[in-house]
C-alpha cells in the first residue's frame, strides 16, 4: 500500500486567490470613494456646527481624495487653489489650528487696541470627525467589502 497524501481543494483555493486578486483592487477604490464622499459631507456638517452658517466658502474648498492605487480615502483642501493670495489649505490650517493675531503697532498716541488676546482659538472641525461616526463608516465599509468577496466566491464555488 503506498502512502501519498492528496489535497484536492488546493486547485480551487488557487482559481478563488487569483479571482480575489483581480477584483478586490476594484472593490477596494469603490469602497474607498464611497466613503471620501461620507467624510466630506461630515466634515462639512462639523464645520458648520462649529463655525455657524459663514462657512460656504470654506466648506467648499475641501474636497474627498482616494489614494493612486485605492488604498485609502482622505477630506483635504483643494490643491492648487488660492483665495486672495493665500492657499486654500493655508486658509483651512489656520481656521482649523488657529493662527496668531498681529498686535497694533502702537505708534498712534490715542488709539487703544481693541484686540485682547494674541491669537483666535482653532474650530478643529477635523479632529471632530476623526471620532466615532468616521470609524462606524469605515467597519460599515470593511463588511460590505467582506460581503462582497464573500458574494464573489460562493458565486464561483
Amino acid at each position: 500500500m503506498a502512502q501519498s497524501v492528496k489535497i484536492s481543494g488546493l486547485e480551487h483555493l488557487r482559481k478563488d486567490l487569483e479571482v480575489l486578486s483581480e477584483e478586490l483592487p476594484e472593490m477596494r477604490r469603490e469602497i474607498h470613494e464611497e466613503l471620501a464622499v461620507q467624510m466630506r459631507g461630515e466634515v462639512e456638517e462639523a464645520l458648520a456646527r462649529k463655525a455657524g452658517s459663514s462657512t460656504g466658502k470654506v466648506a467648499g474648498w475641501q474636497e474627498g481624495y482616494v489614494g493612486t492605487k485605492g488604498g485609502y480615502a482622505a477630506v483635504r483642501p483643494r490643491a492648487k487653489t488660492s483665495y486672495r493670495g493665500y492657499a486654500v489649505g493655508q486658509i483651512t490650517n489656520a481656521i482649523e489650528n488657529g493662527h496668531a493675531i498681529r498686535r497694533p503697532s502702537g505708534r498712534w498716541k490715542g488709539y487703544r487696541a481693541r484686540v485682547k488676546k494674541r491669537y483666535v482659538l482653532g474650530l478643529h472641525f477635523y479632529r471632530e470627525v476623526q471620532g466615532g461616526k468616521l470609524e462606524k463608516l469605515a467597519i460599515d465599509a470593511a463588511n460590505r467589502m467582506a460581503d462582497a468577496v464573500s458574494a464573489l466566491l460562493s458565486r464561483r464555488g
